[in-house]
C-alpha cells in the first residue's frame, strides 16, 4: 500500500517539477490557459511538456501561461514535435497534420466513410464496385485511395477519396448549385424536449409552447400556426436525429421562454 502512495507522490512531484514557480501574494491565482490538441488522422498520443495526457482530440486545461513543447505520436506515423503558446485565461488551438510513414497504411487499418446529401435516385460505385440502390450512409473500408463515383441523369462524377485510421471522412455528394450557402439547421432534441415532436414518414410535428408546427422531410416550407413559412434550410435526419430550421427552433424556445 505505501509502496502505492509513494509512487503516485513521485509521479505528482514530477509533473509539478516541470512548472515554473513564482512568488504570489496571498490568495493570488497563478495565471494560466487551456491548450485544446487535434490531429489529422486523430487518435494520436499527445505529451505536453513530457507528460502524457491522452489520444487527440484532447484538452488540457490550467497551463501555466507562456511556452510548451508538445510530442505527438501515432504508430506508423512521423513523429512530430510542435510548439505552442498558451495566454491566460484563453484556450489556444493547436492541430497538426501527420505525415505518413513507410507503414502508416499499410496492414488491415481501417477509417470510416461518411456519405452526405447523396442524390435522389444515384447509384455509386467505390473503386469500380456497386454499392447498391441504397447504400449506407456510413461505411467502413481500408485505409488509403479510394475513387468514389456517382452515376445521376446528369451524368456521372468520379471523385477520389483518401480514407485514414481511426478517422470519418464526410463525402458531400450533392452537385454544387448557384447558391452554395449552408442551410442553417441544429437538433431539435438541442431545443425541445423531445415528447413535443414526431416524424411520422415524411411528416414532422412539433407541438410547443402552445405552437403547432407541421413540416416535412426535405421542404423548406413548414405551417407555423397555420401559416406557411419558407426557412432556408429543410427539416431533415441526420444519424437517426431530427434537425429542424435553427430560426424555428430559436422562435419556439425564446416564445416558451417569455411566456407566449
Amino acid at each position: 500500500m505505501m509502496g502505492r502512495i509513494r509512487a503516485g507522490l513521485t509521479s505528482v512531484l514530477l509533473v509539478m517539477a516541470s512548472v515554473t514557480f513564482c512568488p504570489l501574494q496571498a490568495g493570488a491565482e497563478a495565471p494560466s490557459g487551456a491548450l485544446y490538441v487535434t490531429t489529422l488522422p486523430s487518435g494520436a498520443d499527445v505529451w505536453v511538456d513530457g507528460t502524457y495526457v491522452g489520444r487527440a482530440p484532447v484538452l488540457v486545461d490550467a497551463l501555466p501561461v507562456g511556452h510548451h513543447s508538445l510530442t505527438i505520436t501515432k504508430t506508423g506515423w512521423v513523429v512530430q514535435e510542435v510548439d505552442v503558446q498558451v495566454s491566460s485565461g484563453v484556450t489556444a488551438m493547436s492541430s497538426t497534420h501527420l505525415a505518413a510513414g513507410p507503414r502508416a497504411l499499410a496492414g488491415d487499418a481501417v477509417g470510416t466513410l461518411v456519405l452526405r446529401s447523396l442524390p435522389a435516385g444515384a447509384e455509386l460505385e467505390l473503386d469500380g464496385v456497386s454499392l447498391g440502390g441504397a447504400p449506407p450512409q456510413s461505411m467502413t473500408i481500408p485505409v488509403g485511395r479510394h475513387r468514389l463515383t456517382s452515376t445521376t441523369a446528369r451524368g456521372k462524377i468520379t471523385r477520389s477519396i483518401t480514407i485514414l485510421p481511426d478517422t470519418a471522412t464526410d463525402v458531400v455528394m450533392s452537385e454544387p448549385k448557384g447558391d452554395t450557402r449552408s442551410a442553417v439547421v441544429a437538433p431539435a432534441e438541442d431545443y425541445l424536449p423531445t415528447n413535443n415532436f414526431s416524424v411520422e414518414g415524411n411528416k414532422v410535428v412539433v407541438r410547443y409552447g402552445g405552437h403547432l408546427v407541421v413540416g416535412y422531410l426535405g421542404e423548406r416550407e413548414v405551417r407555423v400556426d397555420g401559416t406557411t413559412t419558407s426557412y432556408d434550410g429543410a427539416p431533415q435526419t441526420i444519424d437517426g436525429k431530427l434537425y429542424l430550421p435553427l430560426a424555428l427552433l430559436e422562435k419556439l424556445a425564446d416564445d416558451s421562454s417569455n411566456g407566449h
